[in-house]
């Protein structure tokens, strides 16, 4: 479920608080939460009281783990609910598309795991904050999907090409890292969020976005500066010049083989070739295509092709058997639909990219 509350402020104003609390799945969102949310945002965007929006997770584990993939399991798999996938993609992607939109400061508080959709949501927020615990990570290819909620577009912008990376070998980032590659603005202790609260209620909101957006930030650098946080060690920041080599170019093969080929010592280069080896090699080629088009795109023909591939996904792909591989039947040992990238690159996934 998610849950609606009003902060009030000092000066009469309101701030808007989604609370995300499914924490026995660490938050994901279902169709039914994302269309709640939807109406909520839509109604605060007219309502001169509310100042501002406040995104959170319920609980200390996470901010929220993407969608609800086992009820999308069931919904491609029984007979007649296929239409409930479509509508949660369709519609998730359109709540992410408006966050990035949205015209009053959206904060979210990044506590724990974000992934997939939940990193739409960060990533969608125009005040974006972490704190020690947080992970974040696109894993979808280890579930035969691909990095979605607009990531074809935002992934590629992060620094030294560190997103191609983490679409390719579903690897996570760090609190550290997260900041170090652009997809954070603030790192805060995760106790720190009651004073974070108090210093909201203080804040003189004046109801127009860029001042009081303006505003917040000052108050993020303030608390930033006050109250370190402790980070854990970097794992991606000391091998980045590495991880820039070894995704340099456009020839998707000769970027695979050099990351398996990387000869490393750190961990975290290591985990990841293990999760490129074990990932979906359709999902591989349709994460990288998906990149690649949305060089050329808008946000809106961005997010409309990213629904186009989810629709072709939950009816042929490898995403009903990543889903039953690793969590239904939890064996891990899914049958992709091929052995290799190389041979989903022959087979091509233009078929994506028409209608269905």
């Amino acid at each position: 479920m998610v849950r609606f509350q009003f902060l009030p402020t000092r000066n009469g104003t309101r701030i808007a608080e989604i609370l995300l609390d499914t924490p026995g799945t660490l938050n994901a969102q279902n169709l039914a939460m994302v269309r709640e949310m939807q109406t909520q945002l839509d109604l605060w965007r007219e309502d001169p009281s509310v100042v501002a929006v406040l995104v959170r997770g319920v609980g200390e584990k996470a901010f929220c783990a993407g969608g609800d993939i086992k009820a999308l399991y069931y919904a491609m798999t029984e007979p007649g609910r296929i239409g409930e996938a479509d509508d949660f993609f369709a519609e998730e992607y359109a709540l992410c598309r408006d966050l990035h939109r949205y015209p009053k400061p959206v904060l979210a508080w990044g506590n724990g795991v974000i992934m997939g959709g939940g990193w739409g949501l960060l990533a969608g927020s125009s005040h974006r904050v972490v704190t020690e615990t947080s992970l974040l990570a696109m894993p979808e290819i280890g579930i035969g999907l691909f990095p979605d909620v607009g990531a074809s577009d935002w992934l590629g912008r992060l620094k030294q090409h560190v997103g191609r990376f983490l679409f390719l070998t579903a690897s996570r980032l760090n609190a550290t890292d997260a900041l170090a590659a652009g997809a954070a603005d603030w790192a805060l202790p995760a106790d720190a969020f009651d004073a974070v609260l108090a210093g909201l209620n203080e804040l003189p909101w004046t109801g127009h976005g860029q001042t009081d957006a303006q505003m917040l930030s000052q108050l993020l650098s303030a608390f930033s500066s006050a109250m370190p946080c402790p980070l854990p060690p970097a794992q991606w920041e000391p091998v980045a010049d590495l991880v820039e080599t070894l995704v340099a170019g456009e020839d998707l093969l000769q970027i695979i083989g050099r990351i398996a080929a990387c000869r490393t010592d750190s961990a975290w280069l290591q985990q990841a070739q293990q999760q490129m080896a074990t990932g979906s090699p359709n999902s591989i080629v349709l994460s990288w295509t998906l990149a690649q088009r949305a060089h050329d795109m808008d946000y809106d023909a961005i997010v409309a092709m990213e629904i186009l591939a989810a629709r072709h996904s939950v009816r042929h792909g490898d995403f009903r058997e990543g889903v039953r591989a690793r969590l239904i039947d939890r064996d891990n040992t899914p049958r992709w639909a091929h052995a290799s990238v190389a041979q989903a690159l022959k087979s091509g996934v233009a078929r994506w990219f028409d209608p269905v």
